[in-house]
């Protein structure tokens, strides 16, 4: 199996200015899982009960032209005081094309989603906060210190420009300041991770909201949105081996992407070398 038959959604490139876009379908569900609470399986189940699109992380990482831009604003509102925060206008232009959202960056705005969508149930999806953390620290963590990433930063202008402002904002707000202490960071992810699940069960009625676990599989799902129940088994992927096969394979065509970038420069770099070496 092919790269992009394994992992399709590396290999979608949009560029949708966004806000020129308006709410074409209704916004029917908000998941709050955070990253790394099997938000891609919730995705995969969503869209096959026939909630298209479902917005997850990775739809940032196929259209991060407008998508970083706005999810930027919207946590610079929120989360700094700087700017206006985002109505149902904004949100409309965001994520007018979804039915559903999961994952970050959306889980930090189900309580400003549920005010701009309150007809939309909310499924809440989480951890053991401990198994949680272990999770990110092998998976999102160790990526986000590589040194390969470290060195894309200054070969990359999409990801230095765009994905890094973005993704260190979100992280920083949900999770505290960077820290290389062990123990203040696992006290900051646990804290920002538990505070973000207790906001939406003081905001939505338990009428409104399903508690729900991947094991519980499609049964609970179905009943609370009023979905039949598929015949296939309830989808779980993305686990960590699968996380780390994907990030090689984003972290590739980072690579690619750079050497198009950064072509022009190395060809004229070479061609002086080699006009210095002939004529010196």
């Amino acid at each position: 199996m092919t790269d992009r038959e394994r992992f399709p959604n590396y290999f979608i490139e949009e560029d949708i200015d966004r806000r020129r876009c308006t709410r074409v379908v209704p916004m029917k569900v908000l998941v709050i899982g955070m990253l790394r609470t099997g938000t891609l399986s919730m995705q995969t189940a969503l869209e096959d009960l026939g909630y298209k699109t479902t917005h997850h992380m990775q739809k940032v990482f196929q259209n991060p032209g407008s998508e970083c831009v706005m999810w930027k604003e919207a946590l610079e509102a929120k989360y700094r005081d700087k700017g206006q925060r985002y109505t149902r206008k904004e949100w409309d232009q965001l994520l007018g094309h979804c039915q559903a959202v999961v994952d970050i960056p959306a889980a930090a705005f189900i309580p400003e989603l549920y005010e701009a969508y309150p007809d939309a149930k909310v499924v809440v999806v989480q951890r053991d906060p401990d198994r949680w953390y272990e999770s990110c620290s092998r998976t999102v963590m160790k990526f986000s210190s590589s040194p390969q990433l470290k060195i894309l930063y200054f070969l990359d202008r999409w990801l230095v420009m765009r994905l890094a402002p973005f993704m260190g904002l979100l992280l920083t707000s949900l999770f505290g300041p960077k820290t290389e202490d062990p123990i203040k960071r696992r006290e900051n992810w646990i804290k920002g991770y538990t505070d973000a699940y207790d906001e939406v069960r003081r905001i939505v009625p338990p009428e409104k909201r399903l508690e729900f676990s991947l094991d519980q599989g499609w049964e609970p799902l179905c009943d609370f949105l009023g979905n039949d129940v598929p015949k296939k088994p309830f989808p779980y992927v993305n686990d960590s081996a699968s996380f780390d096969a994907g990030i090689k394979v984003f972290v590739k065509r980072m690579w690619i992407r750079a050497a198009k970038q950064n072509l022009p420069f190395i060809v004229g770099a070479l061609g002086v070398m080699a006009a210095w070496w002939m004529y010196a």
